[in-house]
């Protein structure tokens, strides 16, 4: 496959759609490993999952790609250990969300829903605890699309006070919580924690 600069505009136009139809976790790892020149054994160190896996993502994408830029209908490869990998992942990515909601004083129960990102129901959380003065202009701009001057007028306040308390909102959700795949590139930029040898290894992982 040649190299992005190699190529039309029109072909990198092309390339790139088809990388946004990729599988996350497969995407993520291709581009640690083209993007960022990361080798399999670190990629793997940094991600916690085990080389085979990491090789298994990378063919897996380099595979989708060319059947999409060949006008071919992708198909998934190695389903059944990606899949059991990217289960462990997304468990680790709520296990932060979880952490993160906690971090910002929500110690209520978490209600997760399947079609909602975790981070999105960590984000809706946190709205919820705000305080009123910063929740309910949240809610009008967020939730319901109001402009600035909309929300003052409802909230019969000025519009440098609604400015203030969405900036305010704003710097609390800063730092996170991250979504998944964002997450993933966070821990592809990271030193890796555990060691190879104290990957816990399923049956699933073995094969290839």
């Amino acid at each position: 496959m040649p190299a992005l600069h190699d190529i039309m505009p029109e072909q990198e136009a092309a390339y790139r759609d088809a990388e946004a139809h990729l599988p996350v976790v497969s995407r993520v790892v291709l581009h640690h490993h083209q993007r960022d020149d990361l080798p399999y054994a670190e990629i793997a160190r940094r991600l916690a999952i085990e080389p085979v896996v990491v090789m298994a993502c990378v063919a897996e994408a380099l595979g989708m790609l060319v059947a999409m830029l060949d006008g071919d209908k992708p198909r998934r490869w190695k389903t059944r250990q990606l899949r059991a990998t990217e289960r462990r992942l997304r468990q680790r990515h709520r296990t932060y969300c979880e952490s993160f909601a906690q971090a910002m004083g929500i110690i209520e129960p978490i209600r997760w829903e399947k079609r909602t990102g975790d981070h999105i129901t960590v984000a809706a959380l946190m709205l919820k605890n705000l305080p009123q003065p910063l929740r309910d202009p949240s809610l009008l701009f967020f939730r319901d699309r109001l402009s600035f001057e909309q929300i003052a007028s409802r909230l019969e306040i000025t519009r440098r006070t609604v400015l203030d308390r969405l900036a305010e909102v704003l710097g609390r959700f800063e730092d996170g919580p991250e979504s998944f795949e964002n997450w993933l590139r966070m821990l592809g930029k990271k030193c890796p924690t555990p060691p190879l040898h104290q990957l816990s290894t399923s049956s699933a992982d073995k094969r290839l």
